[in-house]
């Protein structure tokens, strides 16, 4: 306040106090939005850092004052008369870092304006950041809970609320966000790798079986069983199903093979006339290569015969003279055919080979030999081939063993290959070159295994659970139809209960849903949400209370003047 002396002129032995800053006819301070809020998200993270540098000594301090607290309400209500522990500022905290830190830079600047004031607060959450997650995860779960700390806290301002405000602003907006924005969780890499095979395959998935979620995956399965929802989620598996069977035919089957003997494009395994025609036109293709080429004899296929006999010897605890025998009919043919055989006989060679080794179980070592001379047999022919019909003859072999490996699951379906009966069959006899993904199909049926996989049928709970949420929206609209009941007999608020669960069921599968539900935009696990949120806290809650403390003393001084 100016002082004046008796004539009227300014008295200039008081000093004048400072003035507020100059504000515009609005009342606004005189400063610009856009400096006010570079300004204000430089002195936020000065605050953040300093608040993080001083977390622990804060923690302690504030954790010392809410023990001694509950100390004197239970020693109350216990009779005792305990003396309240005087608080202290804490040693090493948040205020004693930004002190030293402003020794330096000069005091942080505080926000005149709304937009700075948010900005201030957002870059104080940013310390938050270092908890571990994907770039795009740590700056939502930073902006989205300081817009909701900074939104509660202009709400409350003033009063004994806010900071509680802002922490509960700050702590729900984390989490929240995150599942808001992706509500599963990230899934693991080798869900991930597989969900890629099978879309290049150009089979889909839902957005259960892409995230893994079991909570997802409930919600599907009960939406299957309700009525306004089962006809989509039928849709999606026979999709599903036939994209399977369909990408399972044709790395079997020649498909423009199997058009020209009368297949229709849309019928696939396990269907019966596609698995005879296709046998048949692999059969033919054989004739066509073999009656027209022989397989002549050279130095590398009888060496590769007698290498394998001796690896298997010094291999087998017991060896048998079942691997020799079977040498020797091969070479007595080569003789006997004066350095060559047909290739009538040199497929009937290999479809013994190829059967004996099938057939060898326990007997690593003899089942190698087998499969070795098959290769040898098969080298040697493709050899003595022109280029294309040596690259027919690697396909049609290629395919005639996914055959052979399918006929088990063949024959177990019904109208559809299960992805179970289909990795039995391919894992069957032969795990080690399966673990090392080495055949044709083994990436395929592991990935179709792994991710279409029928939940257990024992999720009685889960179903409950999940029936009971599609028919919440039917519950907080009961209020809403009473209403309209009451004036047109309760008809709409009757039609409303009964359609919201079926709108809720379909809405997971519908597509838009089903995008949400799968979306990847920000996987982020539970435990690194939470750790980030409590960081927050912590950096920023320090002086979120100092602050708030001196509006509420600036407030007790105007309200006392006035």
């Amino acid at each position: 306040m100016t002082n004046f002396d008796i004539y009227g002129n300014k008295d200039q032995s008081q000093p004048e106090p400072p003035r507020p800053a100059a504000a515009t006819p609005s009342g606004q301070p005189d400063v610009g939005y856009g400096e006010d809020i570079v300004k204000g998200a430089a002195g936020g993270l000065g605050r953040g850092v300093a608040g993080l540098v001083g977390a622990a000594g804060d923690l302690s301090e504030y954790g010392a004052r809410g023990l001694d607290y509950a100390t004197r309400k239970v020693g109350g209500a216990l009779g005792y008369d305990i003396a309240p522990r005087e608080a202290q500022t804490p040693s090493y905290g948040s205020a004693a870092a930004q002190k030293n830190i402003e020794s330096v830079t000069g005091p942080f600047y505080e926000p005149k304006t709304v937009p700075g004031q948010f900005a201030s607060t957002i870059t104080e959450f940013a310390p938050g950041a270092l908890i571990p997650g994907s770039a795009a995860a740590r700056v939502a779960n930073t902006v989205i809970p300081g817009v909701l700390s900074e939104t509660a806290g202009q709400i409350t301002k003033g009063t004994p609320a806010e900071p509680y405000a802002r922490a509960i602003g700050g702590v729900v907006g984390g989490p929240a966000a995150a599942k808001l924005i992706t509500p599963a969780g990230p899934a693991s890499a080798a869900r991930q790798a597989a969900v890629g095979v099978l879309e290049r395959e150009g089979i889909p998935v839902s957005a259960g079986q892409r995230t893994g979620s079991k909570p997802i995956q409930w919600a599907e399965s009960t939406a299957a069983d309700m009525p306004g929802s089962a006809g989509r989620a039928a849709e999606m598996n026979v999709a599903q199903r036939t994209a399977l069977d369909r990408t399972l035919t044709d790395r079997t089957f020649d498909r423009t093979e199997l058009t020209r003997r009368g297949i229709p494009p849309d019928v696939n395994l396990p269907d019966p006339s596609v698995a005879l025609t296709g046998q048949r036109s692999l059969s033919d293709r054989y004739n066509q290569i073999f009656n027209a080429h022989d397989l002549p004899s050279d130095r590398t296929l009888i060496n590769g015969l007698y290498g394998r006999v001796a690896d298997y010897e010094s291999r087998a605890l017991t060896p048998t003279n079942e691997i020799a025998r079977m040498r020797d009919k091969i070479t007595d043919t080569l003789i006997q055919g004066q350095g060559s055989m047909s290739g009538a006989r040199y497929q009937d060679f290999r479809s013994q080979l190829g059967t004996a080794a099938r057939d060898t179980v326990g007997d690593t070592a003899k089942k190698d030999a087998l499969r070795g001379m098959k290769k040898d047999l098969d080298a040697a022919m493709e050899r003595n081939l022109p280029p294309d019909v040596a690259a027919q003859l690697r396909e049609n072999n290629r395919r005639y063993s996914n055959m052979k490996t399918l006929e088990g699951a063949v024959a177990k379906a019904d109208e559809s290959l299960s992805p179970q009966a289909v990795a039995q069959a391919v894992r069957s006899r032969r795990a080690a070159e399966f673990s090392k993904r080495q055949g044709n199909l083994d990436e395929l049926a592991h990935a179709a295994n792994m991710v279409i996989k029928p939940l257990p049928q024992s999720g009685t709970g889960p179903h409950t659970m999940m029936q009971n949420m599609f028919n919440l929206p039917s519950l907080i609209s009961a209020g809403g139809g009473g209403t309209i009941g009451g004036m047109i007999g309760g008809l709409p608020g009757a039609a409303i209960g009964a359609g919201l669960p079926m709108l809720a069921a379909r809405g997971v599968v519908s597509r838009p849903g089903q995008a949400y539900l799968g979306n990847r935009a920000l996987p982020q696990r539970g435990r690194d949400v939470v750790a980030q949120t409590l960081l927050q806290q912590a950096v920023s809650q320090p002086s979120g209370i100092e602050r708030n403390q001196r509006e509420q003393e600036e407030y007790e001084k105007k309200r006392k003047n006035r």
